[in-house]
């Protein structure tokens, strides 16, 4: 009886460990940034539980990393906003304007830039996520009047 109750642990302990845990895979797509300003980034849970996330991505958190230069940002009231939860497989999808970042008031219209796009995630979920997947690509992208 012991031994069947020894083995009966086991076989739980391996199966509750072996388990996922929250896994977020991140993408960005910047193929409606020139035309409309907008960077999308795309979550996909790819965990086996639920995860809450925020429901809109602060343009604060995205900036346009040019060189070593990323901004400092404290932004509690605008950044924290309501959350969703998300199953797995399923995706969410952040439209940010590019207008609304920190650094692109600094940009000269007609003015072409190279930069690469950082996205502080701090805010995206309070649970302990495992995030992947965003690549660091260099972007190319002539400043217009988004409107």
């Amino acid at each position: 009886m012991k031994q069947a109750l020894f083995i009966v642990l086991i076989l739980y302990v391996s199966s509750f460990s072996g388990q996922k845990k929250c896994t977020l895979k991140l993408e960005a797509s910047t193929a409606n940034l020139q035309s409309k300003g907008v960077v999308e980034l795309t979550v996909t849970n790819v965990g086996n539980k639920k995860t809450k996330i925020n429901t809109s991505f602060s343009p604060y958190r995205m900036q346009l990393k040019t060189g070593n230069y990323i901004a400092d940002v404290d932004c509690f009231k605008d950044c924290i906003k309501k959350t969703t939860k998300i199953k797995p497989g399923q995706t969410y999808t952040y439209p940010i304007p590019i207008k609304e970042t920190i650094q692109y008031p600094k940009l000269i219209t007609g003015r072409t830039y190279q930069f690469h796009l950082f996205f502080d995630l701090i805010d995206l979920t309070n649970e302990d996520c495992n995030i992947y997947g965003l690549k660091d690509d260099e972007i190319t992208y002539t400043k217009v009047n988004h409107d």
